[in-house]
């Protein structure tokens, strides 16, 4: 009998997978796994199918060096055609990032499933184009340092996520439909006077002071002409007058009377938002009813901007009003700087706080939108004097000696937000962190903290400061310490990877501090009865904040220093719980963290009982030494591998980035123990 050689059993898992003990996908290359942990196609490689495509398809291995060089080519040619493209000065667009998709590409052209048009060549223009079944299509982008290989059925040609987006009537200008309204019937659509005056003074004490771009006595006026006779003020001036109602709502507290009396839904957060969504869609018809496609004015320009402002922190698309919004700005000439003009000095503030304000949620759409390299439309105009409303008046421009002022919000604000753009531009094209460049944009931020804090804390200030400055200070520093866990993650992420070099123990012990200080704010921000008007705030924009930071710290949980940290970090996270429990009947992000951190914290608990078993714990000392990695199971492993693939930086620049699917992994069979 002949016997036949038992050749070596061949592995079946990729590598990287293989080495970490953790579940392969096995489906391509990259598999599942690596691409969620953010490996390239070139570091999943699967021995097993490499000495089978050697052992026994010989003639497999040129024809698929061919089609390698085949891509390689077609990719060169394409980059070359797209930094054409870029360096003609006829085809630079600075509002519409150059994104074009091939109709006409087939399935084997394209076996990638990502159009090649789109040239990784610059970070912002890459994406790809989602299809719904009605034929409406949008832009993803999706930075290719943060997601370096998609598949057709990652991208798909159906966009699942368009029937989530509610239908706004707000969202019909300019091309509205509706037929001509007659001012008659647009007064009609406001509440009664004194809910009108109600809603107007919660505009003035919460909102105004945050994105102060009227200028408040001078709408008082208006305001008081308007209460005498209301066919006194301009369209314009209406949509203003509807849009600062429709924000004003959105600060209600929950058993306010006026609520209920304006709607009748059955849940807070419902209420609010078609509440809001009413008078936006009024300012709307409004504006329409103005003819603002071809006719602006300054309550126009400011209706529209506030309109923005609403819409983003409703979680509500804006990119394309904004787009409108700016073009009016320019055919106003609010991008040349007034003082060129023969105007008032209150004429030229309100249009620099316009122009200011369209810049800052500007940056803030092309953060999120990933489209760093393109600015708005080259403008001249200087930024708004840092003043309050009287010195405009009394045209002494001087400010105030010290304190805040009505503008020093925003003005530090709009840095920030210039700060943050430039850290998630560093972290897209240099997603492993240069050294040089994070200290760099660590000390910007530090140095607008410092101004912040000497601003509103001074010892002038600091027994007498009115609450909405204390709230603004409170919110200026949270954001801080938000754009602090972004600009350490890299080497945040690092160390829990294992590396224990000065750099990563520095980041790590930054973002637990920083963690800890934006939890300790939100805190405040949630339960002094003097924030009580900021629950806007703090169910929306705020809760993401804070739960981008008991993430970081759920992190942290999972392999602590000492069991002084590990007990101070969860007694930090179980108050969190509580703090996004009570917020949850109005905030969607609040009703989906309570999910995810309980099941964090849990997990921690589980890995915790494990390395109980196999170490000793030194309890209040500084040993690291714990070995986590070594008692743990590979269904662990595979948990926390996901768990930072769910921390990487492009999940955490909006709300609107948070990947709620890729928390799916905690709710898995055997992950908690029970």
């Amino acid at each position: 009998m002949t016997s036949h050689p038992v050749g070596k059993r061949l592995p079946i898992s990729c590598e990287p997978c293989r080495k970490r003990k953790i579940k392969c996908t096995r489906d391509r290359r990259p598999c599942q796994t690596c691409l969620r942990r953010g490996l390239r196609a070139g570091d999943c490689v699967y021995l097993g199918q490499s000495r089978l495509l050697q052992d026994n398809e010989p003639q497999t291995e040129s024809s698929v060096q061919r089609e390698l060089l085949r891509r390689i080519q077609k990719l060169e040619d394409l980059l070359d055609r797209q930094t054409a493209t870029q360096l003609s000065p006829q085809n630079q667009n600075p509002v519409s990032p150059p994104v074009t998709m091939n109709s006409n590409s087939t399935p084997d052209q394209d076996s990638d499933h990502i159009s090649t048009d789109l040239a990784p060549s610059d970070p912002g223009n890459f994406g790809f184009l989602q299809f719904s079944s009605l034929g409406h299509v949008r832009f993803v982008p999706l930075p290719s340092q943060w997601n370096p290989v998609l598949h057709r059925d990652d991208a798909g040609n159906h966009f699942e996520g368009l029937s989530d987006v509610p239908h706004d009537e707000d969202a019909g200008l300019p091309f509205n439909g509706c037929g001509r309204i007659t001012k008659a019937e647009l007064l009609a659509l406001l509440p009664p006077r004194k809910y009108c005056a109600y809603l107007k003074g919660i505009y003035f004490k919460v909102f105004s002071p945050l994105f102060h771009i009227l200028h408040d006595p001078t709408f008082e006026e208006e305001y008081e002409r308007f209460h005498n006779d209301a066919d006194s003020v301009s369209l314009g001036w209406l949509a203003l007058l509807f849009i600062i109602l429709g924000i004003a709502v959105t600060a209600l507290d929950d058993d306010d009377p006026i609520l209920s009396d304006l709607g009748h839904e059955k849940s807070i957060n419902l209420n609010i938002r078609v509440v809001s969504s009413r008078y936006r869609s009024a300012a709307m018809k409004c504006l329409a009813a103005d003819g603002v496609m071809t006719r602006h004015s300054m309550s126009s320009l400011q209706a529209l901007v506030l309109t923005l402002y609403a819409r983003s922190h409703m979680n509500i698309p804006t990119w394309t009003l904004l787009g409108f919004t700016h073009h009016v700005a320019i055919a106003m000439g609010y991008h040349i700087d007034p003082g060129r003009f023969n105007l008032s000095i209150l004429e030229c503030e309100q249009r620099r706080r316009a122009w200011a304000a369209l810049m800052m949620i500007y940056t803030i759409q092309n953060t999120a939108l990933g489209s760093f390299g393109h600015r708005p439309f080259s403008q001249d105009t200087k930024p708004p004097s840092d003043v309050d409303d009287v010195d405009l008046m009394t045209a002494s421009n001087k400010g105030s000696q010290g304190g805040p002022t009505q503008m020093t919000y925003i003005l530090l604000k709009f840095r920030l937000y210039e700060i943050s753009a430039k850290i998630s531009e560093t972290l897209l094209s240099r997603p492993d962190g240069s050294p040089t460049t994070l200290t760099q944009l660590e000390n910007e931020v530090a140095s607008i903290q410092a101004m912040c804090t000497s601003r509103y804390r001074s010892d002038n200030n600091r027994s007498h400061l009115p609450g909405h400055h204390m709230a603004n200070y409170n919110i200026i520093q949270g954001y801080t310490h938000q754009l602090r866990l972004l600009i350490h993650r890299p080497n945040f992420t690092r160390y829990f990877q294992g590396d224990r070099s000065q750099a990563a123990w520095r980041s790590k012990d930054r973002c637990v501090e920083s963690a800890k200080s934006l939890l300790a704010i939100y805190r405040n921000l949630s339960e002094c009865p003097v924030f009580a008007p900021y629950k806007w705030y703090t169910s929306g924009l705020g809760s993401f904040y804070a739960f981008h930071a008991a993430v970081s710290l759920a992190a942290v949980l999972m392999e602590p220093d000492n069991q002084n940290e590990y007990d101070e970090i969860k007694g930090l996270l179980s108050n969190s719980l509580d703090l996004f429990a009570a917020l949850s009947h109005r905030s969607s992000v609040c009703e989906k963290a309570v999910t995810i951190l309980q099941n964090l914290i849990d997990v921690a608990n589980s890995r915790r009982c494990q390395v109980a078993e196999n170490t000793t714990y030194v309890s209040g000392g500084t040993d690291r030494s714990v070995a986590y990695n070594e008692s743990e199971s590979p269904m662990a492993s595979c948990h926390i591998e996901m768990m930072f693939s769910q921390l990487q930086p492009q999940n955490w620049l909006s709300p609107a980035a948070i990947s709620w699917d890729g928390w799916d992994f905690l709710s898995g069979d055997g992950l908690v123990a029970s």
